[in-house]
């Protein structure tokens, strides 16, 4: 698979809008106990769909955190309506990884059932990546540009985003599509455009995107490099969904810690985990420097500037190099 991003600075943008899914995802339960056909079918098409195999109590948990939220801080619903559905306010332009959401997503994904089963998804102990974003759309809201997540993420390993509605999301509430197989193709943002370096129109099959009438319990698995997007919500209530990823907790590549101290070519930082401990590494201009803005990448001549001791932000290292640095998110 070609690794690199696409350089065509007269191509038009891919708009989401356009786009019309065709296809369903197929579900995958039946491959959990058979791993490297799970392995295959995530290979071939770049996703897992699991229906209804998420602990129920930890989604029902997750949900009215979720929906307190909604009502308390943004005002998005009614306190206690528990379709959410939605008062009218204007949609504000927030943080997905705000402070008050700190906790939710980790006490899903490491409830002991859900480990058991994204165990058997990634065919190892799973851990965290550090990063999640919380979603809380309101009908005719902004809907999330297609994108590949491994584009804005370099050097984590061996990791799998998990998307992870926690309301029913028929076709009107909107929810994930998926390009299938279209991940082979490599990464499609175009780096001749500026940040967030959009897909170029005409990049994805037009019949490659699929998605499902979703409800709580269920599991999508994108690739990194699968192209995805968030459909319109037309209904009269919010969709409520996070992001999170996991990967190896053997291995893992990706941490949260805070900035001990910098020099120009190197950064020190004391990981949350004390089996990581406090660790130096090296940073150069391929290093994805993102610790200040959400998406924006900074430049290396001037890291010294931006990234000040005291900040908590994910580490992804390789070896004892500087993958990426981005600033932190609270799952």
């Amino acid at each position: 698979m070609n690794a690199q991003a696409l350089h065509l600075p007269e191509a038009a943008d891919f708009d989401t809008a356009s786009i019309r899914p065709s296809r369903t995802f197929e579900i995958c339960n039946h491959l959990l106990d058979d791993h490297a056909a799970l392995e295959r079918f995530y290979s071939d098409n770049g996703y897992l769909f699991f229906r209804d195999v998420l602990d129920p109590r930890s989604v029902r948990d997750a949900r009215q955190a979720m929906l307190d939220i909604a009502a308390d801080e943004f005002g998005l619903v009614e306190k206690g309506d528990p379709l959410g559905r939605w008062t009218g306010k204007a949609h504000v332009a927030w943080s997905e990884e705000l402070p008050v959401f700190a906790g939710i997503s980790r006490k899903l994904v490491e409830h002991p059932a859900n480990q058991d089963l994204l165990a058997k998804i990634l065919g190892e102990k799973a851990c965290m990546v550090p990063m999640v974003q919380y979603r809380l759309y309101p009908p005719n809201g902004p809907v999330t540009m297609v994108h590949q997540d491994g584009f804005y993420s370099p050097g984590i390993q061996d990791y799998r985003p998990l998307w992870i509605p926690l309301v029913s999301c028929p076709r009107e509430v909107g929810g994930l599509t998926v390009a299938v197989g279209q991940h082979r193709k490599g990464y499609l943002h175009n780096v001749a455009k500026p940040n967030p370096f959009p897909i170029p129109e005409g990049a994805i099959e037009e019949d490659s995107w699929a998605t499902i009438a979703y409800e709580p319990g269920d599991l999508l698995v994108v690739h990194p490099c699968s192209p995805h997007a968030g459909l319109p919500n037309t209904s009269d209530r919010l969709r409520i969904s996070f992001d999170t990823r996991v990967q190896s907790a053997a291995r893992p590549s990706a941490f949260a810690a805070t900035v001990a101290s910098v020099t120009p070519s190197s950064v020190t930082v004391t990981a949350d985990d004390p089996v990581v401990g406090t660790i130096t590494l090296s940073v150069d201009p391929e290093s994805y420097l993102r610790p200040v803005s959400r998406g924006r990448r900074e430049p290396f001549e001037t890291f010294t500037e931006y990234t000040v001791p005291g900040m908590h932000l994910v580490v992804v290292r390789e070896g004892t190099r500087c993958a990426m640095l981005r600033e932190g998110s609270q799952p």
